[in-house]
């Protein structure tokens, strides 16, 4: 959305199907661990990143000296940006009608926009020999044809946000265990993911163990979240999220495409050189970079202490209990 346009349209259908496999993996885990609360969240999004660039393609693990902290970038631009923020936070967000607080994340969200995909003209972005070996020499947009590309893409984003109230999943009962649907799913993701990573272990070795690695470390995060859990259990993030969206508040999501148009038209006209294109792309993934290694390692400590200080609190609750049997 941000940075890719594909030469083929039907190129863009495809890259959504394949990354229904991310977005498929996170909504899993959001039922299996019972997702409901925004640091919760937190710890699933950076698995639905890893999916995408270390199933769907291989570049988790090409950061060169980077490597370990090189995923933290990617746990924030598809993490935290697009399946925590553009999913679950627009949809917040549009629920409670906030219309002004819409209005000024589409004002940002096209700003970032029109400025992050004037990067592409950059020799090493355009001429990406990758990228042109999957989908074929990519083109630089003049204004008026990437003003038509944030058009289609901003009326999919509402259109989507709309549509999704029509088919978002019923609140489940609480089972002590998952469902068979559930657990059918958590078997294919799984297995897809699984087999994806291991396929990239023929070209990259440590492949399939960083993977797993980065993978488990988030649902060790999950397992504490959960085995702190009380009774009664609060609603799950999905069911505190169903409902219908109102076309009104829909609206403010419009403004995102002519301020990312106005603002590639205008660095279109300034012309800035390499040098100034390179500064804003490395300022942005440097800042991505940090901001997803932070969210990231914040949002576990968050789980593991809370882990332990309900440990402690059903202790103590547990030794009230036998001292009051006690005294009767």
């Amino acid at each position: 959305m941000f940075w890719f346009w594909a030469p083929e349209a039907v190129d863009h259908l495809e890259i959504a199907a394949f990354y229904s496999l991310a977005t498929g993996a996170g909504y899993l885990l959001m039922r299996r661990f019972r997702v409901s609360s925004p640091w919760s969240l937190l710890l699933v999004s950076p698995v639905v990143a890893y999916v995408v660039e270390g199933v769907i393609t291989p570049v988790m693990y090409t950061g060169g000296p980077m490597i370990p902290v090189f995923p933290a970038w990617f746990a924030f631009w598809h993490g935290v940006l697009a399946f925590a923020g553009l999913v679950f936070g627009l949809r917040r967000l549009l629920l409670d009608r906030a219309i002004g607080a819409l209005a000024a994340v589409a004002v940002g969200l096209g700003l970032f926009w029109g400025t992050w995909s004037s990067t592409l003209r950059l020799p090493e972005n355009v001429n990406d020999e990758e990228l042109i070996a999957d989908l074929g020499q990519l083109t630089v947009l003049e204004p008026g044809g990437f003003g038509a590309y944030v058009v289609v893409f901003t009326a999919i984003l509402i259109a989507s946000h709309w549509l999704i109230s029509f088919v978002w999943p019923e609140p489940e009962p609480v089972r002590t265990r998952p469902s068979q649907v559930v657990r059918g799913g958590e078997w294919l993701v799984g297995l897809l993911c699984l087999a994806g990573a291991t396929g990239w272990t023929f070209v990259i070795p440590w492949a399939l163990p960083m993977f797993l690695a980065y993978v488990g470390l988030q649902v060790a995060g999950l397992r504490w979240y959960r085995d702190r859990m009380s009774a009664p259990l609060p609603p799950t993030l999905l069911d505190q999220l169903g409902g219908r969206v109102s076309v009104i508040s829909l609206a403010p999501l419009a403004l995102m495409a002519p301020v990312a148009a106005g603002t590639y038209a205008v660095i279109w006209a300034l012309d800035p050189s390499d040098i100034a294109l390179r500064v804003v792309m490395y300022t942005v993934i440097a800042v991505q970079g940090v901001a997803g290694f932070v969210v990231t390692v914040m949002a576990l400590r968050r789980a593991r202490r809370t882990s332990g200080s309900a440990a402690v609190g059903d202790a103590l609750r547990g030794a009230e209990q036998l001292a009051t049997q006690d005294l009767a």
